[in-house]
């Protein structure tokens, strides 16, 4: 009877389930060679059933094997049968692609009026902490309104670097224990903590189900030391370190090794942080949040964290679907100061950061509608203050060192 061939996928299958077994029992076995890489006391049975793929394939596949595409496959089939998609193996390649998709996030910030600054995190990188504070140097500042009051928006928050958050949570909380961690046989170690100069704001937190990692921690111990309300929904309970261990092939494992926890000694782990006002969008509103529709002015998570910071009359800029909001996106990379609510929706994980090196960061500051603009321009009166003016659409742009103008034919607006 004719011999069964097995196909290419099949057999490649059957390699990468086998990787798992036989990394447990520290051998590798590529071609007609059997390499070891690690020492175990792995079962008899447990080689004989590698034993056993090994020579299905050697002796059934039709195509040519190629030894170092077998051991990376069985490298990455070993960290995948953990089953934790947390754990990833990463060719050197790979994780080039991985860090640079990393690079150029920031915030961004809007002045909302009534005391309310809006703050969303897309991520904690080096460049976070700078934009942070430029942020509320903005708001103190700010001709519409000084602002008291805080909205940080961490939703979709996922990556970043847990000293960038340190360095923020520094800056908002008294003197005391910040962050620390717990490895894997229980023993506690303090991370990070706070001096005792501290910011006072009164501050909510919107998270949501992909909120994850520095950005749980983050929410959480601001949340421990009673300086803000948790909006939104449960959180992913991803909050682990994760760091990159290179191998000696160059390729890396990103794993996690420690447990963060607060300084309550609470970790969220597993179990999410869970929001002090829970507050759930609709299907519709979610729909809407996905596609990066979602208006803050009817985003009811947004409107409850307004809400529990005792403001009730708050007035969105420029209302609904209006593209006059105030909305600065800050960044030392020059990141596109024109996108609006829609980029709440970014991933962090995604590699498609909006970078335009030709654009340069501008504020726009709508408090006059278009009434008043054009009856004070009919008076001559529109020129603005020392340091700004009002455009035809009656939005105050800023025109000191700090923000752009490059999106403005200067001959042509003033003619």
């Amino acid at each position: 009877m004719m011999k069964k061939k097995t196909t290419f996928g099949f057999a490649l299958a059957c390699v990468l389930v086998a990787a798992a077994i036989a990394f447990a029992a520290g051998y590798l076995i590529s071609g007609s060679k059997v390499r070891k890489i690690t020492a175990t006391n792995a079962a008899g049975s447990v080689n004989e059933q590698v034993a056993d793929v090994e020579k299905v394939i050697h002796d059934n596949y039709l195509g040519t094997i190629n030894e170092d595409d077998l051991v990376k496959g069985m490298c990455r089939g070993y960290v995948e049968g953990l089953g934790d998609p947390s754990v990833k193996y990463l060719t050197a390649a790979e994780y080039a692609n991985y860090n640079k998709s990393m690079a150029g996030e920031t915030i961004v910030y809007k002045n909302f009026g009534k005391g309310v600054g809006y703050i969303q995190f897309l991520g904690f990188e080096d460049s976070t902490k700078n934009s942070f504070s430029n942020a509320l140097n903005d708001f103190s500042n700010s001709s519409l309104s000084k602002v008291d009051m805080l909205v940080f928006d961490l939703r979709n928050c996922s990556t970043g670097d847990i000293s960038v958050a340190a360095s923020i949570l520094d800056m908002l909380l008294p003197e005391g224990e910040t962050i620390a961690g717990v490895d894997k046989n229980g023993k506690r170690t303090v991370l990070y903590t706070s001096d005792q100069s501290e910011i006072s704001y009164d501050i909510a937190v919107l998270v949501n189900g992909n909120t994850k990692g520095v950005a749980e921690i983050f929410a959480s111990t601001l949340n421990a030391y009673g300086k803000a309300d948790i909006v939104g929904t449960t959180t992913a309970g991803d909050c682990a370190q994760t760091d990159a261990v290179q191998l000696k092939s160059g390729d890396y494992v990103l794993i996690p090794n420690l447990y963060y926890v607060t300084k309550g000694q609470q970790t969220y782990s597993t179990t999410g942080v869970v929001p002090t006002n829970t507050v759930e969008l609709s299907l519709a509103d979610q729909k809407s949040y996905d596609s990066g529709t979602l208006e803050l002015a009817s985003d009811p998570q947004f409107l409850a964290a307004v809400k529990g910071l005792g403001v009730n009359d708050i007035i969105i800029p420029g209302g609904s679907g209006s593209d006059t909001d105030t909305d600065k996106k800050s960044s030392d990379t020059d990141t596109d100061s024109s996108d609006s609510d829609s980029s709440r929706g970014s991933d962090r994980n995604s590699s498609d950061t909006d970078t335009d090196s030709d654009s340069d960061t501008e504020q726009l500051d709508p408090h006059w509608d278009d009434d008043e603009y054009w009856a004070s321009s009919q008076s001559g009166n529109n020129d603005g203050g020392e340091d700004g003016y009002y455009d035809e659409d009656g939005d105050y742009v800023y025109y000191d060192e700090d923000y752009g103008y490059n999106d403005y034919d200067y001959d042509e607006e003033w003619d």
